[in-house]
Formats: C-alpha cells, structure tokens, sequence
C-alpha cells in the first residue's frame, strides 16, 4: 500500500473501533464513507476481516510454533514467536481476505427494475421499500443494496440503519440517506426531492457543498442551469402522485409535460416558445386527457393532436 492507502486503512480501523460506542460520530462516518469510492471499499474489508479474524482466532493461535505445546500457565511467548504471531498471523488474515473477502466486496450482481404504465413496489433486503413510480427504472446493487440510481420517479421509504450508507444517483445528482422517507422526480434536466421525514443529503458536482434537506422540505435542481431551489413544500403534497394528483408551484411547462407524461398516461410535448411558462395548481391525473384539457385552459394555451401525441401550443 502507499501512503495514502496507509492512511485511508488506519482511518477505516478507527471508524470500526468506535461503531460500537454511544459517542460515535455517524454524520462524520457518513461524510467519509462519501468522499472517497476507496473509503468504502478498504472500511468493508476491515469490517470482514475482524469478524474472520474473530471465527478463526482459534487456528491462528494453535499455528503460532511452539504455542499448541506450551502447557506452563502465564507462559509467555518468544520474542520469536511474538513476531511470528505479527507476521504470520497477519498472512493468514490476508489470506482470509484475498479468498473470502474479495468475492465479497464485489457482491452481488446489480438488479434493475423497470415500470410500463403502473407503479411497483420494490423490497429491499432490509426491509426498506422503494415504490417506483411508472415508465421508471431503477436499479440496485451493493453488497448491502446500498447503492440506487434512478430514472423517472420514486417514493423512498427506508429502513435506519446508520451502519449503512444509502446513496441514489438521479442524473448528475447523489442523494445520500440512513433512514427517511422522500420522494424523487427527475425530468428532462431537472431533479426534484421533496423529504416527508428525516434528513436527506443531496450533492452534485456543480454544487458548491451538499445540501441537507429536512422534513417539510423540497428542491429542485436544474443540471442546465447548474441551480439549486430550495423551498419549504406542504407534506400533504409529497409523493401525492400516489392518490391521483400531481401539483406545481411556479413549475416550467416542460416539466409539467414530463410528470404528466409519466402518471397520466399521455404522450404530451410543448411547443418551444411555451417550454419556460410557469404553472401553480393542481391537476387530477385519473384521465390523461382531461389532465391536459384542463392544464391549457388554466395556463390559456391551445391543445392539438399531432403524430407524437398531444402538444400544448400557444393559442390563436
């Protein structure tokens, strides 16, 4: 290992002494376990070969030359057989590592799971579940399910578990979590999260730090626009797609489009000098097609049928 192996090892020892005590710092944990793919990786491997270490303490102790036959109570090793506990030991814990913890690091291979017109329920392993939303996709891997990305639409209801640090990837965004309930939206270049409980993180590289999102709280991020809006949001309003409706505050026409391409069951485009025209209300999404009707009566825009579905048109 070079040095700054060397270090990430001797941070993962120290993050895996403390996860047993009360004072443990699982924020800080989290944040380490972010900045740094190897962070998780060399913290995983240190977490299995101490539980080896622990099943096979017995055969490590019995291999140290001249121990098995040392019958003198408080007998006191060599110093050679000191340095072969050191040194031998810690090859047949790297040993134990190479052969079982390796394999499982890779884990298992990651699962996808995708929705036509209708929203699906997915169980995760730990009791969390994710409820996707329709013409969505998501898919699942990490040895613990830990590491998510999705395309459409979710509504996320996990499990705490701070030994576990959960991370969704929407487009450019990474939304970090260790037990909450929220809803994700992505369309087109916009992703909106909206928290019913708990904390969430959420990071992107054109963000200068990660935002923390409490209960109550939304926020829409445009990738086109490098831009973050956070605003308090109603909690009858999160995740409301699943009764049937869909409201927007001061939301572009094009996203509208999207969401009600997605839950209302229409193929629904807008016209370019319509896309950046704001919306607020709420649209009942039982019937694509009213849904629609009713959007270009409140917005005062025309409706037409075209070869790709229905288009909202400025009215003539």
């Amino acid at each position: 290992m070079n040095r700054d192996d060397d270090t990430i090892f001797a941070q993962a020892l120290a993050w895996h002494a403390n996860s047993g005590s009360d004072a443990m710092d699982w924020e800080g944990f989290t944040d380490w376990l972010e900045a740094d793919s190897r962070h998780r990786e060399t913290y995983d491997a240190v977490a299995l070969s101490s539980s080896l270490l622990d099943e096979h303490r017995g055969t490590l102790t019995a291999a140290v030359p001249g121990h098995a036959n040392d019958d003198e109570i408080g007998a006191r090793p060599s110093a050679m057989q000191r340095n072969w506990m050191r040194w031998g030991g810690a090859a047949i814990a790297a040993s134990l590592v190479a052969l079982v913890v390796a394999p499982q690091l890779t884990g298992p291979a990651a699962q996808t799971y995708r929705t036509g017109s209708a929203s699906r329920t997915i169980a995760l392993e730990d009791g969390s579940s994710v409820m996707l939303a329709p013409r969505s996709s998501l898919e699942v891997g990490g040895r613990h399910q830990e590491h998510l990305a999705l395309e459409g639409g979710a509504w996320f209801d996990i499990r705490h578990d701070p030994s576990r640090a959960l991370q969704i990837k929407v487009g450019e965004v990474k939304i970090s979590d260790i037990g909450t309930r929220f809803d994700v939206q992505q369309a087109a270049s916009q992703v909106r999260v909206e928290v019913a409980e708990g904390v969430v993180r959420v990071s992107s590289p054109a963000l200068g730090q990660p935002i923390r999102l409490q209960r109550g709280h939304g926020m829409t991020y445009d990738s086109g626009a490098g831009s973050a809006i956070v605003s308090p949001i109603g909690h009858e309003a999160i995740g409301e797609w699943r009764s049937g409706q869909l409201s927007f505050d001061a939301a572009p026409l094009a996203l509208v489009a999207a969401d009600l391409s997605r839950y209302a069951g229409v193929d629904l485009v807008v016209a370019p000098g319509l896309r950046d025209r704001r919306f607020s209300g709420t649209l009942v999404i039982g019937d694509g097609e009213a849904a629609v009707r009713d959007l270009s009566q409140l917005m005062g825009v025309g409706v037409r049928r075209g070869a790709a579905g229905l288009e909202l048109t400025e009215r003539r």
